[in-house]
């Protein structure tokens, strides 16, 4: 085998890499410009870890392998527990209302999960794990983020259910419904808390829906 074959699998995904983390800085600044929500964890991780692969690091491919996994088990589970994190009824009207931004966010998750399989799968390959062990360094197991990914999911499919439907979460969706009135169904999804010398305040994000629309109603209060 040759010693160096591996510099051509680092290199190739470290080129896709940076401009996977190019295209989402772009869009990033887009929807900043434009006022639109956006999040996602590549951005500058991905160029700066593309830059590192190209330039052949083993500690870097190493890392970007461990993420990939981890990513891919995040993405996989929260599919299969989606029902449990958000109302059945909410999603499908989500689909009604907005279909495009619905088939946009699906696609999104589809490339994100093609994206983090090809990466484990290039990173894993014969070359660059002998490539590795020949330089001193231990092959991860990928069963700890495989495993890791899962519990999150499964945790947070516990956890989130439970607290946002707590006395807070009635409080916000009180709140929420005070504004809007009584023909929409409301659902909390996202908390925090801070404290102050006054007290406490807490805000949510709650998503109210009906037949015809989706509203996203973010709501405060004290204590």
């Amino acid at each position: 085998m040759d010693p160096n074959a591996y510099i051509s699998i680092l290199r190739r995904t470290g080129a896709v890499l940076i401009a996977v983390g190019a295209v989402d800085i772009a869009a990033m600044v887009y929807c900043m410009v434009n006022g639109i929500s956006y999040s996602s964890s590549l951005n500058v991780f991905a160029v700066v870890a593309g830059v590192f692969l190209v330039r052949g690091s083993l500690a870097a491919a190493s890392l970007v392998r461990w993420f990939s996994v981890f990513s891919l088990a995040v993405l996989c589970a929260l599919a299969l527990a989606w029902p449990v994190l958000q109302p059945f009824d909410l999603t499908l009207t989500q689909v009604r209302v907005s279909p495009s931004a619905s088939a946009l966010s699906v696609l999104v998750v589809a490339a994100a999960i093609g994206l983090f399989a090809w990466l484990q799968r290039q990173l894993g390959k014969p070359p660059v794990l002998a490539a590795t062990l020949a330089a001193g360094r231990k092959v991860r197991s990928m069963k700890f983020p495989a495993v890791a990914g899962l519990v999150l999911v499964a945790l947070a499919a516990i956890v989130f259910p439970l607290m946002l439907s707590g006395e807070a979460g009635n409080k916000a969706r009180a709140i929420a419904q005070g504004q809007l009135g009584a023909g929409y169904k409301y659902h909390v999804t996202s908390m925090s808390f801070s404290s102050t010398s006054s007290g406490t305040s807490g805000s949510a994000r709650v998503i109210a829906w009906n037949e015809r629309e989706v509203r996203v109603v973010p709501v405060e209060w004290s204590e």
